[in-house]
């Protein structure tokens, strides 16, 4: 189908994080199509309202219903969501998927029930959708138990560095690049840091990216207090991309113990840079990662302790990490996503 516009929707743009930076890309790629794209929100954020418009303004945009696809990015519950059932253009999904309300309820009901009720939206809008397109292979299983589409796994973009050289000659560091959530379990990496101290001294971990929660939050800081870790354990909120690259090149390994990823963007940002990757193997993460990480069936803290020990103080193996994380990196380079998003949108038949 040759697609004269391709507008996409998602409950609130926002610059920085991993749904955000998937919408301008597209946005972008598609006009170098030629191809007319705006972007529609169910939320404004002001930071971002130069770009966007609110969903009532689409009819300005829309110059043929049969020859313009609307496009939603299905992350968590919105206004969108209803709108789109409403309009007779026809419709696709991107699929982010979203966390799992259990694992929030505990520490912010208000967000699990909002994502109770995504789910309840995503099932009348499988129905709707001529296709869904998926960042992972666990995504798209997940997606599937919400009714029948067509689906297709096409990863997230992320772009390699120029140029990358760490900085050397300070103490190992472990990073963490991702929202200060319960499902992220910072906690787990907290803990397994105060049993890595005692063979590695000097180490040091870095927990990068915004908080969520007041609750978690609060837990988090008390559970350094109290492991007597606040001296090595650095909280540094939301950074801007400069910052972030700074601390991508002071870090020895990087360590994700989440407990539900979809996709997993800082992986890959970690392993284009050539940093060793130790994680949790559960959910999307093998799929992101393939064979070029530490990947862990148990996060007990010895065990993760004895894991990130390893990768920091075996060369051969920090090596072999390294280097196998460059090559997988490049399976998700913006070209090679370009191709397969092409082929989905526009070799899809909707007769």
């Amino acid at each position: 189908m040759k697609w004269e516009a391709v507008h996409q929707f998602v409950p609130r743009f926002a610059h920085g994080d991993a749904v955000g930076s998937h919408v301008a890309w597209m946005r972008d790629h598609l006009r170098s199509r030629g191809c007319r794209s705006e972007i529609f929100v169910g939320t404004e954020n002001e930071d971002t309202s130069a770009e966007t418009f609110d969903l009532q303004e689409i009819d300005h945009h829309v110059r043929s219903k049969a020859d313009t696809l609307l496009l939603y990015h299905v992350a968590q519950a919105s206004p969108c969501a209803h709108f789109l059932l409403e309009r007779p253009e026809p419709l696709a999904l991107v699929f982010h998927n979203f966390t799992p309300p259990e694992l929030l309820l505990h520490w912010d009901p208000s967000v699990a029930f909002e994502l109770l009720k995504a789910q309840d939206q995503l099932g009348d809008l499988v129905e709707r959708s001529i296709l869904a397109i998926c960042d992972s292979d666990f995504n798209a299983q997940v997606l599937s138990e919400f009714g029948p589409v067509d689906s297709c796994v096409i990863p997230l973009p992320v772009e390699a560095p120029r140029s990358f050289e760490p900085t050397k000659g300070h103490s190992p560091t472990v990073l963490f690049v991702g929202r200060i959530a319960p499902n992220k379990a910072i906690h787990d990496l907290v803990t397994a840091l105060s049993i890595l101290r005692l063979r590695l001294p000097e180490v040091r971990l870095r927990v990068v990216g915004a908080p969520t929660t007041q609750l978690y939050d609060e837990a988090i800081e008390g559970l350094i207090d109290a492991l007597d870790l606040s001296e090595v354990v650095s909280l540094t909120g939301w950074v801007d991309e400069e910052q972030l690259e700074r601390e991508y090149l002071e870090a020895s390994v990087f360590c994700t113990l989440s407990d539900h990823e979809g996709f997993g963007v800082p992986l890959v940002e970690a392993m284009a840079r050539g940093i060793p990757v130790v994680a949790y193997e559960n959910t999307a993460i093998s799929q992101t990662v393939g064979d070029a990480g530490l990947l862990l069936t148990s996060k007990k803290p010895a065990v993760v302790a004895a894991a990130l020990e390893r990768a920091l103080t075996d060369s051969a193996l920090a090596k072999r990490l390294s280097d196998s994380g460059l090559r997988r990196s490049s399976a998700f380079a913006p070209d090679k996503v370009a191709t397969a998003l092409d082929q989905a949108l526009f070799e899809v038949d909707i007769s």
